[in-house]
């Protein structure tokens, strides 16, 4: 299926928010699901006017990335918002609002669009803006897969008929013979697909480049929680790998945290954030058990500290007392407890225990938790 064609609104002082979020966004254009185009795409020799008609005119998705300077901004007020705004009321663009910062919308014309983030919560108020990101490209593949549905559901429009045939040309010899396109016909049809050639080597490079700096991101990431624990890293080469791996992954990844002190775990929430795997953070069984029964997109993974401070009930401790209430369900996700235990016997008597429980497995180490994650929602 074709790509959706998505459109950026912006106003030029929000260019560096705008760039993190294609940077976001382009593990979806990695796999072929969207194809984004802002104003910075205007090559030289171009009427800037008429590409921002045309591209705004054909998009399926449009973006408005709104703050004060967005709202102050005559031409995005005049023009851009006024046509994405009738695109959205005829029903053939989908239209989404994201809020970058603090700004009264509720007059605004879009004031009636589902916005993003999750309760207009603006991106830039987030603690860990990757994971207010992370939410926007969430709220983003929902309209894309809207779109996508769409199209799988409407009938293909009836084939054009056939071209009238031309009158052949006679040889001189009487025999009709088909005619050749002149040379400089094809030069002309050659110059024309040129172009667009170099628009989708420029976009294939500039789509590489936001990977490579994505995953030379995550791969910090891992180093300073590596760093912090006090254990060795795994090193750039091997942290790639992982993020290749992650991102390449079909669906965007829900990731169950339980633990008493996420703050704990800051750096490889962020390595996570940087690669759209979606993690909520609970800090106790019970609110873990909650959080499992009232969510309905569900998990692909819970993630567990080993001991918490709360009644085990029985059980060796009270990781290992959620695994218990787990298994008792019908359907679970697979579970990994990340703890501190780097005493070889220790460590191995806790993962005998964990196995033997139902557990996915353990770790101490960024590096191998994040091997784990991989292996986990791989067996998914």
């Amino acid at each position: 299926m074709e790509p959706v064609d998505l459109f950026y609104s912006y106003a030029h002082e929000d260019e560096k928010l705008r760039d993190e979020l294609d940077g976001h966004l382009a593990l979806l254009r990695r796999k072929g699901v969207i194809r984004p185009w802002h104003d910075r795409g205007i090559v030289p020799g171009q009427k800037w006017d008429e590409a921002i008609d045309r591209e705004l005119g054909m998009a399926d998705l449009i973006l408005l990335l709104v703050s004060m300077d967005f709202l102050n901004s005559d031409y995005i007020w005049g023009k851009e918002l006024a046509t994405a705004v009738e695109r959205a009321r005829r029903g053939d663009a989908s239209v989404i609002p994201v809020l970058l910062r603090a700004v009264d919308i509720e007059d605004a014309p879009f004031a009636h669009l589902q916005g993003l983030p999750t309760d207009l919560r603006p991106v830039t108020s987030w603690p860990n803006r990757d994971e207010a990101w992370t939410d926007v490209a969430k709220g983003i593949r929902r309209a894309v897969e809207a779109i996508r549905q769409r199209w799988a559901s409407t009938p293909p429009p009836p084939p054009p008929p056939p071209p009238a045939p031309s009158a052949p040309r006679s040889s001189g010899l009487g025999t009709a013979v088909a005619s050749a396109p002149r040379p400089e016909e094809a030069m002309h049809s050659l110059e024309m697909a040129r172009p667009v050639l170099k628009m989708a080597t420029a976009e294939d490079a500039r789509t590489d480049a936001l990977l490579q700096r994505t995953i030379g991101a995550f791969a910090d990431e891992l180093a300073l929680a590596a760093r912090i624990k006090g254990v060795e890293g795994i090193g750039s080469g091997a942290a790639a790998g992982l993020a290749e791996a992650l991102i390449d992954m079909p669906e965007q990844k829900r990731v169950l945290w339980v633990d008493d002190q996420p703050e704990n775990n800051r750096h490889e929430l962020a390595a996570l954030a940087k690669l759209q795997v979606e993690v909520v953070c609970v800090r106790s069984t019970a609110e873990a058990l909650d959080r499992l029964d009232a969510d309905e997109e569900g998990f692909d993974l819970v993630l567990s500290d080993w001991d918490r401070p709360e009644p085990p009930e029985g059980a060796a401790s009270a990781g290992l007392k959620l695994l218990g209430a787990l298994a008792a369900r019908p359907r679970r996700p697979p579970v990994i407890f990340y703890h501190a235990e780097f005493d070889p016997g220790r460590r191995a008597a806790r993962r005998e225990a964990l196995l033997r429980a139902g557990g996915f497995g353990e770790a101490v180490r960024p590096g191998e938790l994040l091997a784990l994650i991989r292996s986990a929602f791989a067996s998914d």
